[in-house]
C-alpha cells in the first residue's frame, strides 16, 4: 500500500469523498493489478475462514505440549447463564480469542491476521459484533478491510513481529486493527478510527515476547484476550469522542523505537521474562523429556 502513514490514508479518503475502506481497496487495487471486487471478495474469504474456524473449535484438543488446549470452551460454560462481571459481549470476545488461539497452537485451520500468535484478538472481536450488533457480511468486510490498511501501515513503520517489537508489535498491532474495525464499524468516522488504533497501541507499547519454551501458547493465548478487550476499550473510548492526545503515526514511530529498545532476550528467544522463571523453566524440561 502505497500511504506511508495514516495521515495519508484519511487524508485520501478525505479528498475523495470516500470511506476509508474504499480507499483502501482502490490503492490496492492499482498496487496489485486485482479488481477492486476480487479484492474484496478475497476479504470476505479471509472472514469467512475467521467464522468457520470459531464454528470449528474442538474443546477436547489440547497441544502437543499439553499447556494449551479447553480453556476457550472452559470460559464459555463459566459464564453461560451468569451475569458476567465482564458483561455479555466482553465475555464472548475473551472466550473467542482463546479458542481461536488455542485451534492456532493446536495446529487446526486460522487466519494470521496480522499474525498466527495474534490470531485470536481480530476474529474475536469482528465476530462477536456481528452477533450482538446484527450487522451485514459486507460490513464486516469493510471493517476488515479498514483493520487490513491499519495494520499495513503499522506493518510499513513499526512491526508485526515479535521477534523484531516484542508481543506490542503481534498483540499490540493486532489490537489497533481490531479497534479501528470497531470504530469503523460504530461511526465510519475517520477520526475516530485514527484515536482507536492509537489508544489501542498505546495501551499495549513495551509488551515484551517471552514465550515459554519458546511456544506460542503461555502467555501468547491469555494475551490475546487481553488484545481483543483492550481493542474494544480504545474504540469505545474513542467513539465517545475522546481523542489520543499523542495521533496515531506517532504513536506507530514509538512503537518502533521502543521495540528496538527492548532487549533480544525479550523478543521471542525465550531466554528472560516467563519463559524463564522456576515453573516455566520446568515446563521446558519436561517437553525435553517428551
Amino acid at each position: 500500500m502505497s500511504f506511508g502513514s495514516v495521515e495519508a490514508l484519511m487524508r485520501e479518503s478525505a479528498n475523495k469523498g470516500i470511506p476509508l475502506w474504499q480507499a483502501i481497496v482502490e490503492n490496492d487495487a492499482q498496487e496489485t493489478g486485482m479488481e477492486e471486487t476480487a479484492i474484496f471478495e478475497k476479504m470476505r474469504y479471509m472472514y469467512l475462514e475467521m467464522k468457520d474456524s470459531d464454528a470449528k473449535y474442538d474443546p477436547t484438543l489440547q497441544s502437543v505440549s499439553g499447556l494449551v488446549g479447553g480453556d476457550g470452551g472452559r470460559l464459555k460454560d463459566y459464564y453461560e447463564g451468569k451475569e458476567s462481571l465482564a458483561g455479555t459481549f466482553l465475555t464472548e470476545v475473551m472466550s473467542k480469542a482463546i479458542k481461536m488461539s488455542e485451534s492456532n497452537a493446536c495446529m487446526k485451520k486460522i487466519v494470521a491476521a496480522p499474525t498466527a500468535g495474534s490470531c485470536g484478538v481480530i476474529p474475536a472481536v469482528l465476530l462477536t459484533y456481528q452477533e450482538f450488533r446484527n450487522r451485514s457480511e459486507d460490513d464486516m468486510v469493510k471493517a476488515l478491510i479498514v483493520a487490513a490498511g491499519i495494520g499495513q501501515i503499522i506493518a510499513e513503520n513499526a512491526s508485526m513481529a515479535g521477534a523484531e517489537g516484542g508481543c506490542q508489535a503481534e498483540i499490540g498491532t493486532a489490537a489497533a486493527m481490531s479497534a479501528a474495525a470497531v470504530a469503523y464499524l460504530e461511526t465510519e468516522n475517520n477520526d475516530c478510527i485514527a484515536n482507536a488504533a492509537a489508544l489501542a497501541i498505546k495501551n499495549m507499547l513495551g509488551l515484551t515476547c517471552d514465550p515459554v519454551a519458546g511456544l506460542v501458547e503461555v502467555p501468547c493465548v491469555k494475551r490475546n484476550a487481553a488484545g481483543a478487550v483492550n481493542s474494544v476499550i480504545a474504540a469505545q473510548i474513542a467513539c465517545s469522542g475522546i481523542i489520543s492526545r499523542i495521533p496515531v503515526d506517532q504513536v506507530i514511530d514509538s512503537m518502533r523505537r521502543i521495540g528496538r529498545l527492548i532487549p533480544a532476550c525479550l523478543r521471542e528467544t525465550g531466554e528472560a521474562g516467563l519463559a524463564t522463571t522456576p515453573v516455566g523453566l520446568e515446563i521446558v524440561k519436561k517437553i525435553n523429556e517428551i
